[in-house]
């Protein structure tokens, strides 16, 4: 179900990020409609675009790196979005993992988030290829991609689990009658 990672070794660098878009976000999640649970729209967003191309594309395809430069006698602190190969290699996997969120190979859990208004997201975390999906409720029926990444360190890999662990085990009072299905 989990095909290959993509390959890139064929495509043009500056081509890549227009491959990614043509060939599996537009079909994916513009063209054609996706569904978690048969009933939830993953709204693509397409009214926030940057570069002609969804904001949230540029989330499953880039990482924010922050760099310092020197600007007469400060440093000023920039960022810019770069691409993520680990993120973009397994855009594919994305709908694979919203449409089949109940197999086994994927722990489904709820979490408070500590920014902002404090929503609850959805993490779709496809545990044995250290990959995670995270979606947000937009209304009853409605919700959006915030971002998917590679997990690359134990310690995001060891938080994931208890995140799940404390969502199954129900010790978190904020999640209890969160689920949207």
């Amino acid at each position: 179900m989990f095909s290959e990672l993509l390959n890139f070794d064929s495509i043009d660098a500056s081509k890549i990020f227009d491959f990614l878009y043509d060939e599996i976000f537009y079909p994916d999640f513009i063209e054609n409609k996706t569904y978690l649970a048969n009933k939830i729209k993953i709204d693509p967003q397409s009214y926030k675009k940057d570069e002609g191309k969804e904001h949230t594309f540029w989330h499953l395809t880039t990482r924010i790196h922050k760099y310092t430069i020197k600007n007469g006698n400060r440093y000023e602190t920039k960022t810019e979005r770069l691409i993520d190969y680990d993120r973009a290699k397994r855009l594919h996997w994305v709908k694979i993992i919203i449409e089949n969120h109940s197999i086994n190979n994927i722990k489904l859990f709820y979490k408070k988030e500590s920014k902002g208004k404090k929503p609850i997201r959805l993490y779709l975390w496809l545990y044995e290829k250290d990959f995670v999906v995270i979606l947000q409720k937009l209304g009853r029926s409605s919700s959006f991609l915030v971002t998917s990444f590679y997990i690359t360190h134990n310690a995001k890999r060891d938080d994931f689990q208890k995140y799940y662990e404390d969502y199954i085990n129900s010790k978190d009072p904020d999640l209890k009658g969160c689920e949207w299905f």
